[in-house]
């Protein structure tokens, strides 16, 4: 039995292929790329504690973005070039995405493929104010998450990094050009949702290469307990741009 290639969608031409060397395509919004979605909802609590299972439109109106459960590209020509993005050593023919382990490698192909998320693990919380900033929305766990568990791919559109004010939820790719980014502020999943912390971060970003492309998963860095919020540290670049301010996340949240 054929295994089904990953989907990809493709802004440029509102169309989703499956695997990189596909021909084939089907309209982006009749995809899985953007159709697909937990039939049981997602998991939101409000500041004052209320719980409620939200559809695709709630969580879409709550994280202000269209849904997506599988990555995009910008542009079809982002495939073309996709020979340079493994040029940084080192690397060989055998070896094109370096020391970048593949997915079967690192047990989350099948994740990839499904566009698969621990949705049974974690919920969504509104935060509201911390020192002053409007922190918004968290992801947080329902259920203890072992260490080494990927939680889900970060989702969103691979493109171009235009200024720093464009990355607030822009991740760069490690080894291919710093500016190539998977840019979550219009399309996206759960992931865009968290948060940074200096020294309490419980999660990290990693790539991996799978079917010939470049996707990064959110995976956590130590056991999280039940209704723990999942940190991340977003890395210096984030915070070059003086207009962003930091606000101390950890366990004070957590309770």
């Amino acid at each position: 039995m054929k295994t089904m290639k990953t989907p990809i969608g493709f802004l440029d031409s509102w169309t989703c292929r499956f695997g990189v060397e596909s021909l084939d395509s089907v309209q982006l919004d009749a995809s899985p790329v953007l159709h697909s979605f937990p039939p049981e909802g997602i998991m939101f609590c409000d500041e004052d504690g209320r719980q409620t299972r939200l559809d695709r439109a709630g969580i879409e109106s709550v994280m202000s973005c269209t849904w997506a459960c599988h990555l995009l590209l910008e542009d079809q020509r982002l495939l073309a070039e996709r020979e340079f993005w493994a040029f940084p050593p080192p690397v060989s023919p055998s070896t094109p995405f370096g020391n970048v382990p593949s997915s079967v490698d690192a047990g989350c192909d099948e994740m990839l493929r499904c566009g698969g998320f621990l949705y049974d693990s974690v919920f969504v919380r509104r935060i509201g104010v911390v020192d002053g900033v409007d922190i918004g929305l968290g992801l947080f766990t329902t259920r203890p998450v072992a260490k080494g568990t990927f939680l889900g791919e970060y989702v969103g559109v691979m493109t171009r990094r235009t200024c720093e004010e464009d990355g607030l939820y822009g991740f760069s790719l490690p080894v291919v050009d710093p500016d190539l980014v998977v840019d979550a502020k219009k399309f996206g999943n759960l992931c865009r949702l968290i948060n940074h912390s200096d020294d309490d971060w419980n999660a990290e970003l990693m790539s991996v290469h799978h079917e010939g492309l470049l996707h990064v998963l959110c995976r956590a860095t130590r056991d999280l307990m039940p209704e723990e919020q999942v940190l991340i540290h977003y890395g210096k670049r984030y915070w070059m741009p003086e207009a962003r301010r930091r606000v101390r996340l950890g366990h004070a949240l957590d309770t």
